[in-house]
């Protein structure tokens, strides 16, 4: 019943997004992905239909022609890798440009995160919804957010568009650092007890 709920939400979303296209304050990339510029009205009903979620829209567009495209969520552990519970792919037998959006739903219920992940290029839809529990007694605080500038596509290249990490509350300080710094230091992820990314990857 919560994804059902979760996937009508973000494909809500996302359908009223695509009409930021002919918005003066929508801006597509270029060769390039960024976080949609959506006016304050556009905002404004994002938040109404949204209490108690994060959701986020983003924009992208490719100079360089692709097969496909990959995004998807990673849980790390101590710095380490330990599970990819979500993701979106598309794959064609011909190279093309690309030019579309993601919408991502991200939902708490207790110590449970839930991520709706959805594509949409050229009239197609794809979309998945995974779960993550943290099964850990110890308290958290966490730090979270969405990519702050563009970033380049490149091929084969991942990109991080979003992170949220965790410390245990008994920590005096939480650092919390943009996509772009852990995206050139990936190291500094075992500073943290866990850390969730959302990345994406164009592959020619």
């Amino acid at each position: 019943m919560i994804k059902a709920k979760t996937l009508a939400l973000i494909m809500a979303v996302m359908l009223f997004a695509l009409s930021a296209c002919n918005s003066a304050d929508s801006k597509t990339p270029n060769n390039a992905i960024m976080l949609a510029n959506l006016s304050g009205e556009q905002k404004e009903i994002i938040n109404l239909i949204s209490a108690h979620q994060e959701v986020m829209i983003f924009v992208f567009s490719t100079d360089e022609s692709y097969r496909g495209f990959e995004l998807w969520v990673e849980v790390y552990k101590n710095g380490e890798l330990i599970e990819r519970p979500a993701g979106v792919s598309t794959y064609s037998d011909t190279a093309i440009k690309h030019n579309g959006r993601f919408a991502i739903t991200i939902s708490q219920y207790d110590s449970t995160y839930e991520w709706a992940l959805t594509s949409s290029e050229n009239g197609g839809y794809a979309s998945h919804i995974g779960t993550w529990a943290l099964t850990d007694d110890s308290g958290f605080t966490r730090a979270f957010g969405a990519m702050n500038d563009s970033a380049n596509i490149e091929n084969e290249q991942e990109i991080i568009i979003y992170s949220s990490t965790f410390l245990e509350t008994n920590v005096a300080v939480h650092p919390a650092y943009d996509t772009q710094t852990l995206q050139e230091r990936p190291e500094l992820l075992t500073e943290y007890a866990y850390a969730h990314l959302i990345k994406v990857k164009f592959t020619s």
